[in-house]
């Protein structure tokens, strides 16, 4: 069974929800690796004070430890900023996401309008073709315009053989330099003026090479074509003052069953439907900047990161940690070498953990980009109208299971591929929905005509309606 365009526009936001949940969880995890990492440093911490103890047995550990809560305010006061800065991004998410939500809600309900009105459209169509059809005086025209453009199709088409005819003959008369010797003379009219001998010998070639008949063919083929184009343009304008008159028929049919109101209230549901998709699009902009700004604190080359360990720095710069391994080198006993040992261990440990997070960041680019991607299908998909009920998609379309396995946005784009390959409309009004979405009545004319004109003629009655159309710019109804 096809799928329908409100389906397949939620399995895109569902999509869209899983993906920013992949997010969310690679965040956690870089948020667990921070916490793992600010454990690292403590150990750290505690250990450079323990060696700090053993190294600078002139400074009590109360002093050391005044060191260290001299700064930890500082760090914590930075910490306290970031974290604040990422609850008032998430207060704001939420607001975003309450919004969409009632903005998707919104696109729902002027969608199903939209419908409704392609419905009473659809139905109008259908009342104006029958009546049309019904009515004597329009089916006499349109059997009269019928077989007006049979009769115009036939004299085109000789028209073209004329003109064929012509260029493929005349320049057999044009080069030939008797014929044109005696052309230019007017010979055999009353313009010619020669006596005497000039006369007789012109007589003589005329008759040489049958001149007569020669100019009598030559007149022929230049003066037909033209005559026939002259033909074909009262004819065709026979046939226009006909359907002029076709078309009045229907406009003033669609008038009396209300054809204007329906434009104009199609024309303002089309517009608030606008309007809600472009509302939509922004709350997706200002979403995706949001989840960018919290991609940007997740990292710990974030500015509020980099301050605190500004400020970490210059407590490890005023501690001379390279005096303290001086002196532990100079030392005989291994225990000062033991918590050296020790601190490079967590180095090392805080080295790997770092890796680990920087191929988690890399992860979280590449869901954003994805979520990003994802957001511009949808998009696009509501810019399409593929939202509308009326818009269908084959059952082999799987869009969650596309979309999760996507790596990438090229696979995001594929998936929009896959949509509109499997993108259709309903099997009795697609036609119909393309003509009424640009002018409806023109196809309204051509049906009548074609039904009216009967069997023998709706091919004919159907051209002649497309021959006004090539010639006339659409007027509105």
């Amino acid at each position: 069974m096809p799928l329908t365009g409100p389906q397949v526009h939620q399995q895109l936001l569902t999509a869209q929800a899983g993906q920013q949940n992949r997010l969310q969880q690679a965040r956690q995890q870089i948020q667990n690796a921070d916490q793992q990492r600010e454990q690292l440093e403590q150990q750290r911490d505690h250990t450079m004070v323990e060696l700090a103890e053993y190294f600078l047995p002139e400074l009590t550990p109360d002093a050391v430890r005044t060191t260290w809560q001299e700064i930890r305010p500082t760090i914590n006061e930075i910490l306290h900023r970031k974290e604040q800065a990422v609850d008032d991004l998430r207060q704001q998410l939420d607001q975003i996401a309450l919004q969409h939500g009632h903005a998707e809600q919104t696109l729902a309900e002027w969608n199903a309008q939209h419908d409704l009105i392609e419905e009473e459209i659809e139905s109008l169509v259908a009342t104006i073709e029958s009546r049309l059809a019904a009515d004597p005086k329009f089916a006499q025209l349109s059997e009269q315009a019928a077989r007006a453009e049979a009769a115009l199709e036939r004299a085109e088409d000789n028209l073209n053989e004329a003109d064929q005819d012509a260029a493929r003959k005349l320049p057999a008369y044009e080069e030939s330099d008797l014929f044109t010797y005696l052309k230019d003379r007017d010979f055999g009219t009353g313009q010619y003026k020669p006596r005497g001998m000039t006369r007789r010998i012109d007589r003589w070639l005329a008759k040489l090479i049958g001149y007569q008949q020669a100019k009598r063919n030559y007149d022929f083929l230049k003066s037909t074509p033209e005559s026939m184009r002259q033909i074909i343009a009262e004819d065709r304008a026979a046939l226009n003052t006909v359907m002029a008159e076709l078309e009045r028929m229907r406009d003033d049919l669609a008038r009396e069953l209300g054809a204007d109101a329906l434009k104009v209230r199609r024309q303002q549901i089309t517009a608030d439907r606008n309007q809600a998709t472009d509302t939509l699009n922004k709350l997706d902009q200002q979403s995706e900047q949001i989840q960018r700004e919290l991609n940007a604190l997740a990292d710990r080359h974030c500015d509020y990161y980099q301050k605190a360990i500004a400020a970490f720095r210059g407590m490890i710069e005023r501690s001379d940690t390279r005096a303290l391994q001086q002196r532990a080198r100079q030392t005989v006993s291994l225990t000062d070498d033991q918590i050296i040992a020790r601190m490079n261990g967590l180095e090392s440990e805080i080295g790997q953990l770092d890796a680990t997070v920087a191929g988690w960041r890399n992860q979280i680019e590449t869901h954003q980009q994805i979520f990003e991607a994802i957001g511009r299908l949808i998009q696009r998909f509501r810019s399409a109208g593929f939202a509308s009920g009326r818009c269908l998609f084959a059952d082999s379309l799987d869009v969650l299971g596309s979309l999760a396995r996507a790596d990438d946005t090229y696979d995001v784009e594929a998936v929009w591929d896959q949509i509109r390959r499997t993108q259709s409309w309903g099997p009795s009004t697609m036609d119909r929905i393309t003509e009424v979405a640009t002018h409806p009545m023109t196809q309204v004319l051509l049906n009548a005509m074609a039904s009216a004109a009967g069997a023998a003629l709706q091919e004919h009655a159907r051209r002649a309606g497309h021959r006004r159309n090539r010639h006339y710019p659409r007027r509105p109804w």
